[in-house]
């Protein structure tokens, strides 16, 4: 299962979210959420880009 741990490529801060319910991770693929915040499009619909909750920065959504 994936840990989640990811990092803000500016600041460095710990992206990792709260831990998912064993009984459901399974649903997500992943031990954990993500406290990132999705940029979403209207015109795509769906999320282009990623936003660190501390520093405010953003990044592009890798494919």
């Amino acid at each position: 299962m994936d840990e989640s741990k990811e990092y803000c490529p500016f600041c460095g801060a710990d992206l990792q979210g709260p831990p998912i319910p064993k009984e459901i991770q399974h649903h997500y693929g992943a031990t954990h959420g993500s406290r990132k915040i999705g940029i979403y499009s209207r015109e795509e619909d769906r999320v282009i880009k990623w936003q660190c909750p501390d520093c405010g920065k953003e990044w592009e959504r890798e494919e």
